[in-house]
């Protein structure tokens, strides 16, 4: 298994915060808090004998968050995990095309799920339901689930649109005459 890195290739800006997208940030904040708290609560534990009550909960939280907020640059960069035995293997022209029907899957099963999970957190805004440590909403914890499903199909169609715009300073291989077909 490898990583798939032929469909897009991004220009790394000069900028350090533009090298990245959003959903990485976001990532990486929520990566942070996790790590602070989990931290807290091994000291609290095991120096002072006592132990946070909400920490591991939000803990938990921040996961699930972290999860879905990054599907989109996942997707976006390629960086999901794919057996490419075969496809790279592919003449230029049906790989593009082979990358361009998985983004079309990707895409609908991501509308999918996204509108399941719209209901589900409408749901859960109904039952009223809380954490028990935190006594945060639960829709607001589910509420991860759509918008991280929402990203990833943005950034699918990015993706997608990617996958044929020719690389800087030259045109696509697949538009070439002499390219191998």
């Amino acid at each position: 298994m490898t990583t798939n890195t032929t469909v897009i290739s991004l220009s790394q800006p000069k900028v350090w915060w533009k090298r990245h997208s959003i959903e990485e940030y976001v990532g990486g904040a929520l990566l942070g808090v996790m790590v602070v708290v989990i931290f807290l609560q091994v000291i609290a534990r095991y120096v002072f004998g006592d132990s946070f009550s909400w920490s591991e909960e939000l803990a938990r939280y921040c996961f699930i968050w972290l999860i879905y907020f990054t599907l989109g640059a996942v997707v976006l960069k390629a960086q999901h995990v794919t057996v490419d035995a075969i496809i790279s293997r592919l003449p230029a022209n049906v790989s593009r095309w082979w990358e361009q029907g998985i983004q079309v899957v990707i895409f609908a099963l991501n509308v999918l799920i996204l509108v399941y999970g719209m209901i589900l957190v409408v749901r859960m805004f109904g039952l009223g339901q809380t954490s028990s440590a935190l006594h945060l909403p639960m829709w607001v914890v589910y509420t991860a689930l759509p918008v991280g499903l929402l990203l990833a199909s943005i950034r699918a169609m990015q993706a997608s649109v990617a996958i044929w715009k020719p690389p800087p300073g030259g045109r696509a291989p697949f538009l070439d005459e002499e390219a191998e077909v």
